[in-house]
């Protein structure tokens, strides 16, 4: 799974945040380091793919 193995070895420095809304929730991922900026965003897509047409992104 691409980014996998970074956000592995760097997700004590990841920030993520929880908040519940009316329709669900929000989790926010921060992080100050580019390469576990783009593991996320390497991540995230690969999710997006892997689970079809159904996925939404930005929600």
């Amino acid at each position: 799974m691409p980014g996998l193995g970074s956000l592995q070895e760097g997700y004590e420095r990841i920030e993520v945040r929880y908040r519940e809304r009316p329709d669900g929730a929000t989790l926010t991922y921060a992080t100050d380091e580019p390469a576990l900026v783009n593991a996320l965003h390497d991540w995230f897509e690969a999710q997006f793919r892997d689970h079809g047409d159904h996925a939404e992104s930005g929600h």
